[in-house]
């Protein structure tokens, strides 16, 4: 398949009005539609969509269809991300003809919206596969501090974090960069954010599909603690059990106990782990409300204000 034509969308945004970006919804509607109720999303608001909004997650095509009708919103703007790259089944010509004529990039006074990253040139010499592709952008970006704020997604901010699992938008002052993917449809704890600025202020929201419980007592905040991401998931397998397995991270040399569960191989037969491996254990107050992503005989994996962690039960 023949790539993206480079196409860059010129954008006003006024300094007054509330510009919204969301990224990386893959599919997941029910929880797109919530975002947009909780940040009280309206005609006087700026949507921008920074791609990737419908391949997985659990309602790939009906959340198509309702980007598709959205972006017909004189202040909604869609990108093109990777994985609206390639033709799905379920598209007409019309959509096909729709999603080929997608911003590569969209550029204003301010804010320069891309779905993966940039390289270190003019915007009109930037290569497409790299602007949907590039992973990693913020570890492998090595020119120039931007002018401008770039806004990425496609890379779950979480997997920046080898420390403590956060899946909040991450800031990268230095470089001019933020990163809004939160990992849904993506991540099995995945959370969906919005970026809202206005007048030079940010402000961060997000929602997930998680049931929530509200603790009985306190935890405070413990662990060595290490965190494995997708950058550095192979384990070595130490001991195996139904529930929790001992491993030992290769690239650290760390031992802690993963999920049995989330250990995967892969196509080179190399032990794998990146959801829930952690050893980072929430800090939590008596009546405060976690988010319960999954639940084991004596402990929960659960999120508190972006940041997840095992709280025991």
């Amino acid at each position: 398949m023949d790539a993206p034509k480079l196409i860059i969308q010129k954008l006003d945004i006024p300094q007054d009005r509330r510009l919204i970006a969301i990224s990386d919804i893959h599919g997941e509607l029910d929880l797109f539609k919530s975002l947009l109720e909780k940040v009280s999303f309206c005609d006087d608001d700026i949507l921008v969509i920074l791609g990737d909004f419908y391949l997985k997650g659990s309602q790939p095509e009906p959340c198509f269809h309702y980007v598709m009708e959205l972006a017909k919103r004189p202040n909604v703007h869609v990108l093109r991300g990777n994985c609206d790259w390639g033709r799905a089944d379920f598209y007409t010509d019309e959509m096909w003809d729709w999603v080929c004529g997608l911003p590569i990039i969209i550029e204003s006074d301010d804010f320069i919206f891309v779905h993966a990253g940039l390289e270190n040139k003019p915007l009109d010499q930037q290569d497409v596969i790299k602007c949907l592709t590039t992973p990693n952008f913020m570890g492998s970006y090595d020119g120039e501090p931007f002018e401008k704020w770039v806004i990425v997604g496609h890379w779950p901010t979480v997997n920046y974090r080898n420390i403590f699992p956060c899946y909040n938008i991450l800031f990268n002052d230095c470089m001019r960069i933020i990163d809004i993917d939160g990992g849904a449809g993506v991540k099995k704890e995945g959370q969906l954010n919005a970026l809202i600025i206005k007048n030079g202020d940010f402000e961060c929201v997000s929602v997930d599909a998680f049931p929530v419980m509200v603790m009985e007592r306190e935890q405070t905040a413990h662990g060595d603690v290490l965190t494995i991401t997708w950058n550095d998931r192979f384990v070595d397998i130490l001991e195996e059990r139904e529930e929790f397995t001992k491993v030992c991270h290769l690239e650290s040399g760390y031992i802690l106990e993963v999920p049995t569960e989330e250990i995967w191989q892969d196509e080179e037969g190399r032990n794998c782990v990146c959801n829930k491996a952690t050893d980072f254990y929430l800090p939590v107050k008596a009546g405060e409300e976690v988010s319960v992503i999954a639940t084991y005989s004596n402990k929960i994996f659960a999120r508190k204000d972006g940041l997840a962690g095992w709280v025991n039960l």
